[in-house]
């Protein structure tokens, strides 16, 4: 896992790899919420809910992903003959829909609990 200096969140100083991480990756934004603290987990159980405006920028950046890996499979497909290819971009593609699967369902329960209250 990619461990980033949360204090140069957003300063001229954070590094490209931090900000690609932020840029492909949603997990900053939330709190765990695996507190045995009553009130910690729901003060980040609230914090989640609220980052969840959030997600479908994430999901359309994936989801973009994942239209071009399967049109690059597919073009690789007609062109070239080599196998080893067409195996990476089918299976970029895969790796990109699990993870739009994850943001989505994540999305989709975190809008339960919103509106359960």
């Amino acid at each position: 896992m990619l461990f980033v200096d949360t204090s140069l969140f957003g300063s001229p100083n954070e590094s490209l790899l931090s900000l690609l991480y932020r840029y492909w990756f949603w997990g900053w934004l939330f709190m765990d919420a695996s507190h045995r603290d009553l009130f910690k987990r729901a003060a980040a159980l609230q914090h989640n809910i609220r980052q969840r405006v959030h997600l479908p920028c994430y999901m359309r950046r994936w989801s973009v992903c994942v239209v071009m890996m399967l049109a690059l499979g597919f073009a690789l497909e007609r062109d070239i003959a080599n196998p080893w290819s067409i195996a990476s971009a089918y299976t970029a593609a895969v790796l990109s829909l699990t993870v739009l699967v994850v943001t989505a369902s994540g999305w989709v329960l975190l809008g339960t609990r919103e509106r359960q209250g």
